[in-house]
């Protein structure tokens, strides 16, 4: 025996004989702030005092810290510069000697004044001084100081008086010291 439909069911089953489409969803639509919402974003900015900005920049700087040093730990930069630099500083007369010599030669000659016209006519030479006359002026002290504090002898020095006692005297020593480069 069938089952009678109820009239509702039977009207919908007439009236949509189809499943439903899916409906679709309606673009997500960006609002600026309402009036009521900047007040409400105002008096709790005001209210507060205090807009997170700096924690929220040393938050980004420590992750970068973070990420840095586990750049640094993963490919062992910091080992292998320090190698680099030490290995350049003690080696660099031998360097030096070395290119001095190739560029005596008349290979050495050519190659020096192919690279200067490719840099001075690419345009590089025009964009080094460009920005040398812009950093130069701030960062030129601070070469000045950093090769001046290389090149000086720093240490206490005293003499010894016939009793091997320190001796002070008014007048000033003159120590003569002579480099010899190796």
């Amino acid at each position: 025996m069938a089952t009678a439909l109820p009239s509702t069911a039977w009207h919908a089953i007439k009236l949509h004989p189809r499943p439903p489409l899916p409906q679709r969803r309606r673009p997500l639509l960006i609002q600026s702030f309402r009036r009521s919402d900047f007040d409400t974003f105002a008096r709790r900015m005001a209210s507060d005092r205090q807009y997170f900005v700096s924690r929220r920049l040393s938050f980004a700087v420590q992750s970068a810290n973070d990420r840095a040093r586990e750049i640094d730990r993963e490919f062992e930069i910091g080992n292998r510069w320090c190698t680099f630099s030490m290995d350049f500083s003690r080696n660099w007369p031998r360097y030096r000697r070395q290119l001095t010599g190739f560029l005596d030669t008349p290979l050495g000659r050519s190659f020096a004044t192919i690279f200067f016209l490719w840099f001075a006519l690419s345009g590089w030479l025009f964009q080094c001084l460009i920005l040398a006359t812009w950093i130069l002026p701030f960062a030129g002290p601070l070469l000045i100081g950093a090769v001046a504090n290389n090149l000086v002898i720093k240490g206490a020095l005293s003499s010894l008086d016939g009793r091997g006692s320190n001796s002070r005297k008014s007048e000033p020593e003159i120590i003569d010291v002579e480099f010899e480069e190796k």
